[in-house]
């Protein structure tokens, strides 16, 4: 191989890395939770449904949660994350996606129920119990604390000493929990309906 060419090639891959680092160090973007917020509307706007409705946004490390929810029911219709450097707003992994069964896959794809309902098996009570025996085990110390009910799972909120540290889902039909890892350390919530 001509070393002319792997010189000029190995020239131009680190000033381009130099370029991006500097950049990325420089103009860093971290949206706030008011650009947040101001992403959630527009998703909801192109939603365009108009029972369906912004429940709260929560900030952490890595990401912004947002509930979205149905007025004439209160349940909650699904869960989307939206990317602090880049703003893009998308459904949340894990239960969202595989146990929602009227706004996620379970439901899009045709799920194992026809029709979505608000009763599961498993109740609210049954649901935090459930999430309190997993962390006893797997995070000791950490309390099951808020729940909220979609169609198909509850998400919890985790404490630990007063204080938000985490989330996790618990399936209303069959009790599995999936922890969510995704999110990093909690910043801050706003309650916006």
């Amino acid at each position: 191989m001509n070393t002319k060419f792997l010189s000029i090639g190995l020239a131009l891959v680190l000033v381009g890395s130099i370029g991006i680092l500097t950049f990325g160090y420089f103009f860093p973007r971290n949206m706030g939770i008011d650009a947040a917020e101001g992403v959630a509307g527009e998703y909801l706007t192109r939603f365009g449904n108009p029972d369906i409705a912004i429940s709260e946004i929560m900030e952490f490390e890595l990401n912004y949660y947002v509930v979205y929810y149905e007025k004439s029911t209160g349940v909650g219709a699904f869960e989307m994350l939206i990317d602090k450097s880049t703003g893009n707003i998308f459904p949340e992994y894990g239960p969202n996606m595989m146990w929602n069964l009227k706004y996620g896959h379970g439901g899009m794809m045709g799920g194992w129920r026809s029709t979505p309902s608000t009763q599961m098996p498993i109740d609210v009570d049954e649901a935090r119990s459930i999430a309190q025996g997993y962390l006893d085990g797997a995070y000791a110390g950490a309390e099951a604390a808020e729940v909220h009910q979609f169609y198909g799972y509850y998400t919890i909120h985790v404490s630990r000493d007063g204080g938000l540290v985490g989330m996790l889902s618990v399936h209303g039909y069959e009790g599995l929990v999936w922890y969510h890892s995704w999110h990093g350390e909690y910043v801050q919530s706003r309650e916006i309906d």
